[in-house]
């Protein structure tokens, strides 16, 4: 039942807030770093009912953007296009008028 963890694989809470603060420019605590594992976007490796260790690969690739940030980028993203569908077609039909 003693599994040998490979401690290279694995970031301690202090190291992977430091890691995300370092990837995203802004402060992450460690709490951020739970709430990130309970929504499954880090994976975590549980030690014992207050300690866990968080995969450097899942860290090292995540990036936390400010509040709002996705969802104005995903709105931008969709607003540009729609626009590129429907330009061509007016510019046609007042020409054409």
């Amino acid at each position: 039942m003693n599994e040998q963890i490979n401690r290279a694989d694995w970031y301690n809470p202090a190291e992977a807030a430091a890691r995300l603060t370092a990837n995203s420019g802004k402060k992450v605590d460690t709490a951020y770093l739970r709430t990130l594992a309970r929504y499954g976007k880090i994976t975590t490796l549980k030690l014992g009912d207050r300690a866990s260790l968080y995969s450097k690969k899942d860290v090292d690739a995540y990036v936390v953007e400010g509040r709002g940030d996705k969802t104005n980028r995903i709105k931008r993203q969709a607003a540009l296009s729609k626009g590129k569908g429907k330009g061509g077609k007016k510019s046609e039909d007042k020409a054409v008028a």
